[in-house]
């Protein structure tokens, strides 16, 4: 009898080694079933994510993403902006939640030029935005704005991604090859 319960204890441990939060019950690898209902079983968890100083954001279940069938990260968007955010709210929700993550410990992986700036993120067409990771290597937060209604428009909305970090980073460096595969065919 000893010995099957240290079975048990030693697969249950195995388990929780191998599951890795995102974000709350959102896990890695959940089933889009799986994440759906932890979703709908903690909703009013993922409705108001609080940053502090009044700066919150929210989880829809349609912002899920999932590669090979599992779930690799979530779009977080901030509260009440289905309509988008002026420029300045924009800037504003920028900095906070880079201080928010920075005060976690997290690191700097990408931190492009104009990641706070919208108008000029936007027309530079950059692609990463602000990157930071946990110390752990378990998480990537993405950080970046986008433009709603085209350009000259002056509405925009911040988004903020939660990414499993290997799956994140096994994206970065295929994309970092191509471009170095590129360069070398571009004959220069």
């Amino acid at each position: 009898m000893n010995k099957f319960f240290l079975i048990i204890i030693v697969l249950f441990v195995s388990l929780n080694l191998y599951s890795q939060s995102i974000y709350k019950g959102l896990e890695y690898g959940m089933t889009e079933s799986e994440a759906k209902r932890e979703f709908k079983s903690n909703k009013d968890t993922y409705k108001t994510v609080d940053l502090g100083n009044n700066f919150l954001y929210r989880i829809y279940k349609q912002n899920f993403v999932y590669d090979n069938d599992k779930l690799v990260g979530v779009l977080i968007s901030p509260k009440g902006s289905a309509l988008g955010q002026t420029y300045n709210s924009a800037e504003s929700y920028l900095i906070h939640t880079r201080v928010f993550f920075e005060d976690l410990g997290y690191e700097t992986f990408i931190d492009n030029e104009w990641w706070n700036a919208p108008h000029n993120y936007v027309n530079s067409n950059s692609k990463w935005g602000l990157v930071l990771n946990k110390p752990d290597n378990s998480i990537i937060v993405q950080l970046y704005p986008t433009i709603i209604g085209g350009p000259g428009s002056n509405t925009f909305l911040v988004k903020l991604m939660i990414w499993d970090y290997n799956t994140w980073v096994g994206w970065y460096n295929q994309q970092e090859a191509k471009q170095r595969e590129n360069v070398e065919d571009s004959g220069f």
